[in-house]
């Protein structure tokens, strides 16, 4: 079960949109955390969209789009601020932790944390759930990928650069983070090459 709670953010808010923060169950009985914001001004269902976040960056709040009719929904899976009291393995960090196995693998249950969002737009009254959409860049670009593959319900999607794309390709052509952190795994421990390319094969956004 998702078991949200909806807190209204009065301070948050503003004359034209109405601030909650959302906390709900993932996978492995994580709590996460995120923001979604309401036009003040709707007397019918809204389009919806859900904004995914980068690898370094937390979630802002998505106003801008809620004051321009939708209601919106600012992911921030585990690891993000709010999210982190139960898996934090930091960055750099995150992109290497437990990578030797699929199933325990820490974007299993980050995937798992954004596509849960969808679940929560479905879930609501006001959200027409025929018109959902996502977005992201970067790492944001790759979950739009996830969540537009793995839903069907997501009607649209507009991914910015997606990160989480050929892996193993982006570590011969980049020594910049996040992929170097993968180069600094591998380094340390060349004999786990096949099980890293094992697991991150599965997670390929291609």
């Amino acid at each position: 079960p998702l078991n949200p709670t909806v807190t209204p953010l009065p301070l948050r808010s503003t004359p034209e949109v109405e601030v909650y923060e959302v906390h709900y169950d993932s996978l492995d009985g994580v709590r996460i955390a995120g923001w979604y914001c309401l036009p003040r001004d709707r007397s019918e269902k809204l389009p919806a969209i859900a904004e995914m976040p980068g690898y370094l960056s937390d979630p802002s709040i998505p106003r801008r789009r809620a004051q321009n009719g939708y209601a919106t929904f600012g992911a921030a899976p585990r690891g993000k601020i709010r999210s982190n009291q139960q898996f934090n393995p930091g960055y750099p960090g995150l992109l290497t932790h437990n990578i030797v196995d699929r199933n325990t693998y820490s974007y299993r249950g980050f995937y798992i944390d954004a596509i849960r969002v969808i679940d929560f737009l479905l879930s609501r009254d006001e959200v027409d759930s025929q018109r959902i959409g996502v977005t992201g860049s970067s790492q944001g670009g790759g979950l739009t990928v996830v969540a537009a593959a793995l839903r069907p319900e997501v009607c649209v999607a507009a991914a910015g650069a997606p990160y989480l794309c050929g892996f193993m390709d982006s570590i011969e052509l980049t020594h910049t983070y996040p992929y170097q952190e993968i180069r600094d795994y591998l380094r340390l421990y060349p004999e786990r090459t096949e099980a890293v390319r094992d697991t991150v094969a599965y997670f390929d956004g291609i």
